[in-house]
């Protein structure tokens, strides 16, 4: 789409209150030009644009909006056209925009659908919040195993216009069990007199209910899926879930680790979308527990007021490169659990490799911080202390950095905000022992 161009066009011919040309104008666009021109127009070009879409596009282009934008736009809208555009969407946007809303709009919003999808929205509603019921939608084909391939597509050719997609067909029994999955492809190559059962291998993956969407992402990774049937306890085919709703979570995920790595409690919305006070809310707690835990640095180098004079300049050196080690192995370990390379059981070898990178880095950063330290002239005394304690410091930073994962995995509790400011606190206070504990033991020694 020509921003620069069919934007200004746009809003001419709405101020023109041409809205034949307007109309023919949005009916040669392809949908997803559509989508993007939609997402670049405000106030009133937006709802005079999107009342004009024919009801299939304007229910494809609401369910790819983002919640605040759905909202803005429900309430620029008739009850009438809310009511069909509720009716017209994709089951799983439609339950995603239904459980972000307001209580009270959400249950004023499910009585204006039709009887068979407001049983649809209520159905997946019940399943538990961030569950993968909530992701799916009941839209699928479904075939029995005695059926000829012959009626196979011709099933397809009445129900198919009112699916999600056909690309797979599920084999299921009169009880709607899953029993199989077949390739669309599979079912068109193959003899029309052939039955479903000879094309069966039972050999298919399928997602529950009832389980984290967190699980989904991982699965569809696994198999390499677009689209994976979803099951209940007793294996009773409830609907499908498709990829473009596992890359929403996978981003969620993704958006939500980055902001505990940050120190930064997940945000609601986008970063425009969240309030001055909530975002204080999210943010000021973190730092306030950061400052009180920075504050045992304090007492601890009140301990060395003598020292602190002629060690003070060097301590930078220590800190900072034992807050990047374990940033930089924690940073690992979190990435490993979150594509589930690392788990739990893991983490004696991983102690072992670490503890014996650490001690490797540990020594190579002690004979350059020793050569640093003499170059400014420094007692030797001064240079070994920090040395040795660079080497403590860096090993102790890694195999912490590693392991600390590990812990708050145990525990039930994100990794993810083990890294970031959370390690560079910790390592601040290790550092700071080590380094002054080491080098007045030294300096004394040789004194």
């Amino acid at each position: 789409m020509e921003k620069g161009i069919i934007q200004p066009e746009i809003h001419a011919l709405i101020e023109a209150k041409d809205y034949a040309a307007l109309k023919s104008t949005l009916r040669d666009m392809e949908v997803h030009d559509l989508a993007e021109l939609l997402g670049q127009l405000e106030g009133e070009d937006l709802a005079v644009v999107f009342r004009l879409l024919p009801q299939e596009t304007a229910a494809e282009i609401f369910g790819d909006f983002d919640i605040e934008r759905q909202e803005a736009m429900l309430s620029t809208l008739s009850s009438e056209k809310v009511a069909s555009l509720l009716n017209d969407m994709p089951p799983d946007d439609r339950t995603e925009l239904l459980e972000e809303l307001p209580g009270e709009l959400a249950q004023r919003l499910l009585s204006q659908l039709r009887g068979d999808e407001q049983k649809i929205a209520r159905s997946l509603l019940a399943y538990p919040e961030d569950s993968i019921g909530r992701l799916m939608t009941p839209e699928y084909v479904a075939v029995r195993p005695d059926w000829t391939l012959e009626q196979v597509l011709g099933h397809i050719r009445k129900v198919a216009a009112t699916k999600e997609t056909f690309n797979v067909l599920y084999v299921v029994d009169d009880h709607w069990k899953l029993l199989d999955e077949l390739p669309l492809g599979e079912v068109v190559l193959a003899e029309p007199s052939r039955q479903v059962s000879e094309l069966m291998d039972n050999q298919f993956a399928a997602l529950h209910a009832a389980d984290d969407r967190e699980a989904a992402v991982e699965i569809f990774r696994k198999y390499d899926a677009l689209v994976m049937p979803v099951v209940n306890s007793q294996n009773v085919l409830v609907g499908i879930v498709t990829v473009d709703d596992v890359l929403d979570v996978a981003e969620e995920e993704i958006t939500e680790d980055f902001q505990k790595m940050t120190a930064v409690a997940a945000l609601e919305g986008g970063y425009f979308q969240t309030s001055s006070g909530q975002m204080l809310r999210k943010r000021l707690p973190w730092l306030c527990l950061l400052l009180l835990v920075e504050t045992v640095a304090v007492v601890v180098l009140s301990g060395y007021e003598k020292m602190l004079a002629m060690l003070a300049i060097f301590m930078p050196l220590i800190n900072a490169t034992a807050g990047n080690t374990g940033g930089q192995v924690a940073g690992l370990m979190i990435r490993g659990f979150a594509v589930q390379e690392v788990e739990l059981r893991h983490w004696v070898r991983v102690l072992g490799r670490e503890l014996g990178r650490g001690l490797t880095m540990g020594a190579t950063l002690a004979g350059v911080s020793l050569a640093i330290v003499l170059a400014f002239h420094s007692p030797l005394a001064v240079g070994l202390g920090v040395a040795i304690a660079m080497a403590v410091a860096v090993t102790l930073a890694n195999v912490l950095g590693a392991m600390l994962p590990f812990v708050f995995k145990g525990l039930g509790v994100d990794p993810a905000v083990t890294s970031g400011p959370f390690i560079a606190c910790l390592m601040d206070i290790s550092s700071i022992v080590i380094y002054f504990s080491t080098a007045t033991a030294i300096i004394a020694a040789v004194q």
